[in-house]
């Protein structure tokens, strides 16, 4: 683990990433980085939630350790490794992943916690240090029933370091504490600790290709001055392009999406860090909302969800990390809106995923998959589906590549109406229009690779668009108008999905 010292350090300069080979089509691992992702949150299973699987609490346990401490100390640390071990491995089953293939789930997010990662070997100085044995073969049974499982279905695995020593907010989700306040963002120790776990995670996990990025935090608390984040975040991502200079790296935007917006601008210039900010969609919990009937909240999302990004997010890709179709019960009160519950529950689902797509094309991962009884309603994946309120939206898969005289016809297309609009909206100006068809022509050969992989779309758009435009200053120069070939980039991809 490197000084304390080195801390700030670390976190300036923030290194650069490299999400595609240049001058070569994306690989399926680079594809398996950047597509769309239509997934789903293996909540409670690694990261224990009562309210999800009960059982696994013994009596007056709330969290995590509160229920590790007692079952070691009722039954030895064996009987709770065995209690434990038992949970993970029965969580989900070849049928369950027959079923998320057959359901055209492309990415799983599985929330972990710092006691798990190694096999508990980043338990030391924690809470979690007693009960490091009962962890002892956790990431190894993440490895080969989750990560090499899900590549067998070609789905692939976000990492959600989920749980941070203090607890990155106040929620019990953290793993250490039925609420209560977020230590971890003042405490340096915890911090270096957490650190020095990422590199290994990225190290370790680097032979698998089908790891779609790795979370640093989730739900990061609300921040009006985040230094001590911004600290964290840049000192996280340098760790890891140590040891992988591709893999997204998804931070959170604790609430304020904007704010990250700004720092992923201000960091990147004209390369790309390969950062996700990751937002969480629920409308059920504010007293705001509470007051809001169904369809109100429905109709508010095209307004509030994220929205007013500076710059139009331009340069910055976004995922929705968690969501689902739950509205508070004083919600369905209002104008007897529970008479028509299973309308308003399929179009608020559907709402939420028309807008993901168009604004956080990484993906979106509902929570949760599973409940221990029966189902969950609105929080339960596959009762959502089965309902028809959450889909794959823009779905692709079946769908073959369009022909040459297709890219042809769109390309000659689009770029007689990039200039025929220029030549008579500026007749004297001199642009260099050949770049919007070069811009053009690269988006069609990449996203005819993703469509060559299952039908993928391509998520995180602004890191590969900035990716290629750099491989074009590289071969034109850095010269006026880049701003064409950029054009021609996000026209050659809405064409080419527009032609299947």
């Amino acid at each position: 683990m490197f000084d304390k010292l080195k801390l700030k350090s670390k976190s300036s300069n923030i290194t650069a990433s490299e999400p595609v080979t240049p001058g070569q089509a994306p690989s399926k691992r680079q594809i398996y980085q950047s597509r769309r992702n239509f997934g789903v949150n293996l909540g409670a299973c690694f990261v224990l939630e009562k309210w999800i699987y009960h059982s696994i609490f013994p009596e007056g346990a709330g969290c995590e350790l509160e229920a590790v401490a007692k079952w070691t100390k009722d039954e030895g640390a064996d009987g709770a490794k065995k209690r434990f071990e038992d949970h993970w491995n029965n969580y989900i089953t070849e049928d369950d992943w027959k079923w998320l293939e057959d359901h055209e789930v492309t990415s799983v997010r599985v929330p972990l916690g710092y006691w798990e990662i190694g096999g508990g070997k980043f338990t030391k100085g924690t809470k979690f240090e007693p009960y490091s044995e009962v962890y002892s073969n956790a990431w190894d049974i993440f490895k080969k029933k989750f990560v090499e499982t899900a590549a067998n279905h070609s789905i692939s695995v976000l990492v959600d370091i989920h749980g941070l020593p203090g607890g990155a907010n106040g929620s019990d989700h953290s793993g250490e504490q039925s609420g209560g306040d977020a230590k971890f963002w003042n405490d340096e120790e915890s911090q270096l600790l957490v650190l020095d776990l990422l590199g290994f995670v990225a190290s370790d996990l680097k032979s698998y290709d089908n790891i779609a990025g790795i979370q640093i935090v989730n739900e990061s608390e609300f921040a009006d001055d985040p230094k001590k984040q911004t600290r964290y975040y840049g000192a996280a991502i340098n760790l890891i392009r140590e040891q992988d200079k591709e893999i997204p790296i998804v931070i959170s935007d604790g609430w304020w999406p904007d704010q990250w917006a700004k720092w992923v601008q201000s960091k990147q210039g004209l390369g790309t860090i390969g950062v996700v900010v990751d937002h969480h969609c629920y409308r059920c919990f504010s007293d705001d909302d509470k007051k809001k009937a169904p369809d109100q909240i429905i109709g508010d999302l095209e307004k509030d969800l994220l929205t007013n990004i500076t710059d139009d997010s331009k340069g910055v890709d976004y995922m929705v990390g968690e969501y689902s179709c739950v509205f508070d019960g004083a919600s369905w009160e209002v104008n007897n809106s529970d008479n028509h519950r299973d309308q308003y529950v399929v179009d608020y689902g559907n709402r939420q995923g028309q807008l993901f797509a168009k604004r956080a094309r990484f993906g979106s991962y509902f929570w949760t998959f599973k409940f221990e009884s029966g189902n969950g309603g609105e929080w339960d994946f596959r009762t959502m589906v089965d309902k028809g309120a959450i889909r794959p939206e823009g779905s692709l898969k079946g769908k073959n590549v369009p022909d040459k005289s297709v890219f042809e016809e769109k390309l000659n297309n689009a770029f007689g109406g990039h200039t025929d609009y220029w030549s008579k909206t500026d007749p004297k100006g001199k642009y260099e229009h050949e770049r919007f068809k070069e811009g053009f022509t690269v988006a069609w050969a990449d996203a005819s690779e993703f469509l060559k992989f299952n039908g993928s779309l391509i998520g995180r758009v602004e890191t590969l668009k900035i990716a290629r435009l750099q491989e074009h200053i590289a071969a034109k120069g850095l010269l006026k108008y880049l701003w064409e070939w950029e054009q021609g980039y996000d026209a050659g991809l809405k064409e080419f999905e527009s032609s299947l």
